[in-house]
């Protein structure tokens, strides 16, 4: 016996209120991108920094004022494909093209790295380009993905939030490895060679972490021979080495008393370095040189800071002749010191704002208090019956 035919028409079948996963990574990833921006803009808010030379990527040969404007520009059109993908056809154009161009020069960082670096260190030096190029790609494909209606749909804010945390966290981690191998320049003449300090040991003598950079610093000053050294102690935790031991030690490995400057009194590096390098005669003039030795994983949140004191720096990693013990917590402590670097711009911008509005509100306020003797309508000897008095 044959089925009973339906008189009915098939059921269309619904289509998925879900978008793809690959979208919701691509939104994240524009989240994170977006908000590496604003900390680029916070601080050149906060310090005057250049975004020709940022730490995010290289706007170069572009001039400060478009460089500041393609950032400024490229934050929130992140922000707006993070928050609603499905952009109209002009805007998402706009948005493509803007991601383009800063693929464009972030290739030129790639292909940069490539030149300038041997084998051996190539696959370190791209870390940080090649990182931010693929995040840009993803970016981009979402954006232009986004256009079909076949992938619209709701995306998890969880997915999202993994994304974008993601992608500030690794920038950290990216950016470790690429300044480690960073080339010096051949034309690089530092004044300053600034060697941060090393807790001492559970015996009261110089650290081996310490001594690899003053090693390291040693054949810096017989290299650039009119250089100074200075031994800074920042803002380390724990117990740092005494003067005498210090000078003791410089002495040991050939550096004269008048090139050594010592300064324990823990001030961060940016104002340390403006109370000590000699800065630029003009506004039009180069910025002053500055060497940083360090351990290699210290290099780029060492940079950053230089930066923000109107210094040209260039890093040099300490020559490891002995055993670096605990590395990875080192590691993972200096990808959290340098996150908060990163965002402590934002942070202060954002207390700024807020006294400066309190301080607006409270004057406000007492300009139009009645009772302030000050205010024209508080005069006593103003009859307010006889408005010609005043005349």
């Amino acid at each position: 016996m044959q089925p009973r035919r339906s008189i009915l028409p098939p059921m269309p079948q619904l289509r998925s209120t879900h978008a793809p996963g690959w979208v919701a990574v691509a939104r994240g990833a524009a989240a994170g991108l977006a908000l590496l921006l604003i900390c680029g803009l916070a601080e050149q808010r906060q310090w005057g920094t250049s975004l020709v030379d940022g730490w995010l990527f290289s706007l170069a040969p572009l001039p400060a004022a478009l460089a500041l404007a393609l950032v400024a520009f490229t934050a929130p059109l992140l922000l707006l494909f993070f928050a609603f993908p499905g952009l109209p056809q002009p805007l998402r154009l706009i948005c493509f093209l803007t991601v383009l161009a800063c693929c464009g020069f972030i290739g030129r960082e790639v292909w940069q790295a490539t030149e300038q670096t041997s084998e051996q260190l190539r696959t370190a030096a791209l870390a940080q380009p090649l990182g931010l190029l693929l995040l840009f790609v993803v970016t981009g494909l979402g954006v232009v993905g986004c256009g079909s209606p076949r992938v619209r749909g709701r995306s998890s804010w969880f997915a999202m939030l993994v994304a974008a945390c993601l992608t500030v966290c690794s920038f950290p981690v990216l950016s470790i490895q690429s300044a480690a191998v960073r080339p010096v320049a051949a034309d690089f003449n530092p004044r300053l060679i600034v060697v941060p300090l090393c807790p001492k040991t559970e015996t009261g003598e110089l650290s081996e972490s310490l001594l690899d950079r003053l090693q390291t610093a040693a054949a810096e000053l017989r290299r650039y021979r009119s250089a100074r050294l200075l031994l800074c102690g920042l803002q380390q935790s724990g117990r740092l080495p005494a003067e005498g031991q210090l000078q003791a030690a410089a002495a040991q490995l050939g550096i004269a008393a008048e090139r050594l400057q010592i300064d324990l009194s823990g001030l961060p590096l940016p104002d340390l370095l403006l109370q000590t390098a000699v800065p630029a005669k003009s506004s039009t003039a180069q910025p002053a040189q500055v060497l940083l030795v360090s351990h290699w994983y210290e290099l780029s949140r060492l940079r950053l800071l230089a930066r923000r004191a109107g210094l040209q720096p260039a890093t040099v990693a300490a020559r490891q002749q002995h055993a670096l013990f605990r590395q990875n917590q080192l590691i993972a402590g200096e990808c959290l010191l340098m996150l908060r670097e990163l965002a402590s711009p934002v942070i202060d911008f954002a207390r700024q704002s807020r006294v400066a509005s309190e301080t607006i509100l409270d004057a406000e306020a007492v300009s139009s208090d009645p009772s302030d003797p000050a205010t024209p309508g508080a005069d006593p000897a103003v009859n307010p019956a006889d408005p010609f008095r005043q005349l």
